[in-house]
């Protein structure tokens, strides 16, 4: 097995626990922020996806309407719409404003592991367990297509932030780059030892970051096709990773050892660390002004942090 160094910074900065948001009553998988950064949708195993003022800290509503755990959510450009995707299969447009159920997407055959939104919302991306990728219309309903080459689980997916690419990952170790002109495969990248459980992208859409089972984050070129770098540091199963809006540093979960972490992604190296979960953390995110981190994990508590500033930035 390849081995990664183990990248920890001699003096870690300090980070704030904010507030934890108490509403789920299981675990919770999924994390999303609105684009004005006031607002959360989480998702959880009691069938509900939560949406939370994060200014005051409280639940605005409870979105039932599945009948199997929730594992995905998204929020549309507008922040008035969101999707949920499900373990029973479906995925779901909602009105976040009244919580109204809109219009229900089905065609996949098992769990949907996540969801990811095009630039201008008009069409998004689903990744499951059956196990392939699909895309849909968002104001139609309509599928677009049904990409296959994964030959596992997907458990992670993604759009470049100029929407000419996708990018997947799965229980297959692989990282699969498609054309979203004509939805041929581009790539695979490989390298992982073990399942890739989480898919972030650079801001810049040129760099994606993985985690995986076999415990490491990995940086992938997404031009080149080719891996970067990769570094150690959780102690066990790696599930999570977000990158920060100005793609200086990266969040990643433990699930194996319970805390986040915030690494500097042009060096691997540890800026902090995060404690607090009793159970693994399953979702992480920033918020997009780059201030606060949401996490959530199997204790049904989604907590949000203020984070330090980053050494490679002026103070906020």
């Amino acid at each position: 097995m390849r081995r990664f160094p183990l990248l920890i910074a001699a003096c870690l900065l300090s980070a704030s626990l904010h507030a934890d948001l108490i509403g789920h009553g299981a675990m919770v998988n999924a994390v999303a922020v609105s684009a004005d950064s006031t607002r959360a949708l989480t998702g959880g195993w009691d069938y509900s996806a939560i949406l939370w003022d994060l200014a005051a800290g409280k639940e605005l509503r409870s979105l039932q309407e599945h009948t199997g755990g929730v594992n995905a959510v998204a929020f549309l450009p507008d922040g008035k719409r969101g999707l949920t995707g499900s373990r029973d299969a479906t995925i779901r447009l909602w009105d976040l404003e009244s919580g109204a159920s809109l219009r229900t997407f089905e065609g996949h055959t098992t769990n949907i592991a996540a969801l990811a939104v095009a630039p201008g919302g008009k069409r998004f991306a689903s990744a499951s367990w059956d196990p392939s990728i699909k895309v849909w219309d968002v104001e139609s309903g309509a599928l677009v297509t049904t990409l296959n080459g994964h030959t596992a689980n997907v458990n992670a997916v993604a759009f470049t932030p100029d929407g000419a690419r996708l990018v997947s990952a799965g229980y297959d170790f692989q990282v699969r780059v498609w054309d979203t002109a004509t939805w041929k495969e581009l790539a695979v990248l490989e390298g992982h030892e073990g399942s890739v459980n989480g898919l972030a992208l650079s801001p810049d859409g040129r760099v994606a970051a993985t985690v995986s089972s076999d415990e490491t984050v990995r940086l992938w070129d997404l031009v080149g096709f080719r891996p970067l770098r990769g570094w150690t540091g959780h102690a066990g199963f790696i599930t999570s990773v977000a990158f920060s809006p100005d793609g200086r540093t990266l969040l990643t979960g433990g699930g194996g050892d319970r805390t986040v972490r915030l690494w500097d992604a042009e060096n691997g190296r540890q800026l902090a660390a995060f404690t607090g979960h009793e159970k693994p953390v399953w979702a992480v995110a920033y918020t997009p002004d780059g201030r606060r981190a949401l996490s959530a994990g199997y204790d049904a508590v989604v907590k949000l942090w203020d984070l330090p500033p980053s050494p490679s930035s002026p103070k906020r």
